[in-house]
C-alpha cells in the first residue's frame, strides 16, 4: 500500500472512532483527548521536512505575466501535493473559472493533500476583500471596505462579509486573506487607497472588527494585513521596498489600533507588510540589489512579530506573510535567507515561497525541491532550530483543529456540494443586498444649484465622460436600468457617452458633443489632477446652462483636483464584475449604482471616511496635497 494512501486510511479510522469509539482518547471533549494533546500527537509523528512544507502556503501560477494557469488537478499537480504536507494552498484569479471548475478544484486538492505522507488536510486560502480585490469573479463583488465605512455602519460591513464568507465556503474555501486593516492616513498610498477602511484609526477598528465576525459566522478564517500596517507609504511593496519612519509609540496611536481591536474580537490570522520601520527594527542587511544597506522589513523582524504582535499585544494566532515572491523581499533578499529571517522573527506561515507551474513548455517543480532541500540545510546547520518549527507548526494545527479542518471532512458527493454553491453564489438575495449598500454608502459631497438628482424626463443633451472603455458595460448598465424603471425616458436619444482617455482636448467628437451637452457627468477614477477634465468643466461652465458634476469612482481625493465641479458624488470603487438578480451584467456594482443615484433611483446617505486636503503648488511647481482641508471626515449632503 502506498505511504499516503495509508495515511489517509489512518485518518478515516480516526474519523470513524469519534463515531464508533475504537479510540475514544482521541475525541475532543468530555473524558476525550484535547486539541493540544491531538496536536502533540501529530507533531510527534512530523519529519522536519513535513513540518517545513505545513509552514508553506503555496500558489499555481505561471510566468511572470500570469498568461497560463493551473485550472485543474492534472498528474504533476496531484504527485506535488501528495509530495509535500503544505499547509495551505491559494488560488487566484487565474485558477478560478467558474464555479463547477472552482468546486472540483479545491476538491481535488484536498483529496491530493489528504494522499501525502501525513495526510493533513490544507487551509484553502482565497484574497476576496471585496470591491478591487476579488479573486472569484462570479457571485457578489461587494462595494469595497472605504464603501462600506462610508455607511456609518459596522453592521452592514459585517452583513457584506456575512454574504462574502457564505459564497466562498459554499465553493470549498477556508480561508480568507482579509480584512484589510490598514489605515490609509497618506492620500499619496499607491496600493491600499480604498481597500482601507478609513483613515481614522477608530473607524477602521469598527469595520476590521465587523468583517471578521461576517467571515467567523461561516467557518472562514479572517487574515488582518498588512501588519503592522501599510496605509502610511507611498510606495507598492509589490515594487518596491517600502520605509515608514514612524516611531513605536505613533504605531501605537494609529496604524495598531484595528489590529488590535481585530485581534480583541478573535481573529485567528495575521498578515505581514513588506515595509522598513528603522526607527523600530535596527536589524540589517545588504541587499542583493544594488548592494546598499536596508533594514529588516516587518516580515522578517523579531522585534515587531514577536516581541510587538506576539507580546505586547498578545497575538496568539497564525502569523503568514504577505507574498514572498513580490520585489520587497525577491528584489533585495535571498531567497533561503527571507525565509529563515522570516521564520526566526516569528513567522509561521511563508506565502508564495516558490512560484509552482507546470506544462509542456515550463516545469518550476524542481525549484520547489531545491528550496526544500536548502531549507533543511539550514535546520541541520542551526540557523533555525526545530523547536521553532514545533512551535510554528502546533500553531497551524490548533487552528486546524478548532476550525474543523483537521481530521479530513468529508463535504459529500461533487453534485450535493454544487447544487449547495449553486443555491449561495451569486443568489438573487445576495445581489440584491449588495446594490442596496454599495448606494448606502454613496457620499454627496456638493451639490450647487441642486444640480443632482438629474430629471431623467426633462433633461436633455446629457453627456457621460468615461476614463476608459472597461465602464462602458457599467454605464450602458446603468441607463437600461433607469429606463426600464422610468427615470430615463430615451437614452439613446438624450445620452451621449464618450471615453476621454484617447482624445485630445480638441477632438472633434468631444468638440461636438461638448456643444450640445448643457448636463456633463465626469467619471474619473484618479486622484491626480487630469487637465482634460478641467478644461471640459471651464468649457462646460461657459454655456450659459452648463452645468458639470464630477462621480469620483475610486479614491475620493479627486475630488480636490476639480474644485470648479458643480456637484461631487463618491462611489469608492471602479472595478468588481457584478450582476443583478436577474442575472444581467457583468457591470462594475459602484459605477452602476452611482449613476443610478444620479438620476435619482436613491437618496445619498453616506458619510466621507477620509479627510480630503486641498491641493497646493509646492516651491518645485508640484501639486500636492496640503494642511488645509477642503472636505472633512464624515461630510456628506443628501439631495433634499
Amino acid at each position: 500500500m502506498r505511504k499516503g494512501m495509508l495515511a489517509r486510511v489512518v485518518w478515516f479510522v480516526l474519523i470513524a472512532s469519534l463515531c464508533t469509539g475504537i479510540f475514544p482518547g482521541y475525541a475532543a471533549g468530555e473524558g476525550g483527548m484535547s486539541t493540544d494533546e491531538q496536536v502533540r500527537q501529530i507533531l510527534a509523528g512530523m519529519n522536519t521536512e513535513q513540518k517545513l512544507a505545513q509552514m508553506m502556503i503555496v500558489a499555481f501560477r505561471s510566468d511572470a505575466n500570469n498568461t497560463r494557469n493551473a485550472v485543474e488537478l492534472t498528474q504533476p499537480y496531484r504527485e506535488l501535493l501528495e509530495k509535500y504536507d503544505f499547509g495551505s494552498l491559494i488560488l487566484f484569479r487565474g485558477n478560478i473559472v467558474d464555479m463547477e471548475q472552482t468546486v472540483a478544484l479545491i476538491r481535488d486538492c484536498q483529496e491530493a493533500a489528504m494522499n501525502s505522507p501525513q495526510g493533513i488536510p490544507m487551509l484553502i486560502s482565497v484574497d476576496q476583500e471585496g470591491g478591487l480585490i476579488n479573486r472569484v469573479p462570479f457571485g457578489i463583488s461587494s462595494s469595497g471596505n472605504m464603501s462600506l465605512a462610508a455607511t456609518g455602519d459596522p453592521a452592514l460591513t459585517e452583513e457584506s462579509a456575512d454574504m462574502i464568507g457564505q459564497e466562498i465556503r459554499a465553493l470549498g474555501f477556508n480561508l480568507d486573506f482579509a480584512p484589510v486593516s490598514d489605515v490609509n492616513n497618506n492620500p499619496n498610498n499607491p496600493v491600499i487607497g480604498t481597500r482601507s477602511f478609513s483613515d481614522d484609526p477608530e473607524i477602521a477598528a469598527q469595520h476590521v472588527a465587523a468583517f471578521f465576525r461576517g467571515l467567523d459566522k461561516n467557518g472562514i478564517i479572517a487574515t488582518l494585513k498588512h501588519f503592522p500596517g501599510h496605509g502610511n507609504v507611498g510606495e507598492d511593496s509589490h515594487t518596491h521596498l517600502p520605509l515608514s519612519e514612524l516611531t513605536l509609540e505613533e504605531l501605537k496611536n494609529v496604524e495598531l489600533i484595528p489590529f488590535q481591536r481585530g485581534i480583541d474580537a478573535g481573529a485567528e490570522m495575521i498578515m505581514t507588510a513588506h515595509i522598513q520601520y528603522p526607527n523600530i527594527e535596527t536589524n540589517t542587511y545588504i541587499s542583493k540589489l544594488d548592494g546598499k544597506t536596508v533594514s529588516l522589513p516587518a516580515t522578517l523582524s523579531h522585534t515587531i512579530l514577536t516581541d510587538l504582535l506576539r507580546e505586547d499585544m498578545g497575538f496568539d494566532g497564525v502569523i503568514v506573510t504577505d507574498s514572498m515572491d513580490m520585489d520587497a523581499i525577491a528584489a533585495h533578499f535571498d531567497e533561503i535567507d527571507a525565509a529563515v529571517l522570516a521564520i526566526n522573527a516569528g513567522v509561521d506561515m511563508l506565502t508564495c515561497p516558490v512560484n509552482l507551474y507546470q506544462d509542456d513548455e515550463i516545469d518550476t517543480f524542481p525549484a520547489m525541491d531545491a528550496y526544500m532541500q536548502a531549507l533543511l540545510a539550514r535546520v541541520e546547520a542551526g540557523e533555525i532550530r526545530e523547536e521553532t518549527l514545533d512551535e510554528a507548526v502546533a500553531r497551524i494545527l490548533k487552528l486546524k483543529i478548532e476550525k474543523g479542518i483537521l481530521p479530513g471532512e468529508q463535504p459529500g458527493s461533487l453534485e450535493d456540494q454544487l447544487k449547495r454553491a449553486e443555491s449561495v453564489v451569486g443568489s438573487a438575495e445576495h445581489h440584491i443586498r449588495e446594490w442596496e449598500i454599495a448606494q448606502q454608502g454613496m457620499t454627496l459631497l456638493k451639490n450647487e444649484g441642486n444640480m443632482l438628482p438629474l430629471d431623467g424626463k426633462n433633461d436633455k443633451e446629457i453627456l457621460i465622460l468615461i476614463p476608459n472603455e472597461a465602464r462602458r458595460p457599467s454605464v450602458e448598465y446603468a441607463l437600461a436600468r433607469l429606463e426600464s424603471e422610468g427615470l430615463l425616458e430615451d437614452a439613446d436619444e438624450d445620452v451621449t457617452v464618450l471615453c476621454y482617455s484617447g482624445p485630445d482636448p480638441e477632438d472633434e467628437a468631444l468638440q461636438d458633443a461638448l456643444e450640445d451637452a448643457e448636463t456633463v457627468l465626469v467619471l474619473s477614477q484618479s486622484a491626480e489632477k487630469n487637465e482634460l477634465i478641467s478644461r471640459v468643466i471651464g468649457q462646460v461652465h461657459q454655456s450659459e446652462n452648463g452645468r458639470a458634476a464630477l462621480l469620483s469612482l475610486k479614491l475620493p481625493y479627486d475630488a480636490a483636483c476639480y474644485e470648479d465641479a458643480d456637484a461631487v458624488l463618491c462611489a469608492y470603487n471602479p472595478s468588481g464584475s457584478a450582476h443583478d438578480a436577474e442575472g444581467k451584467g457583468p457591470f462594475n456594482l459602484n459605477v452602476a449604482a452611482a449613476l443610478c443615484m444620479v438620476f435619482g433611483q436613491s437618496e445619498p446617505q453616506g458619510t466621507l471616511p477620509v479627510n480630503i486636503p486641498k491641493l497646493q503648488m509646492s516651491a518645485d511647481g508640484e501639486t500636492v496635497y496640503s494642511d488645509e482641508l477642503l472636505y472633512e471626515r464624515g461630510s456628506g449632503i443628501s439631495y433634499n
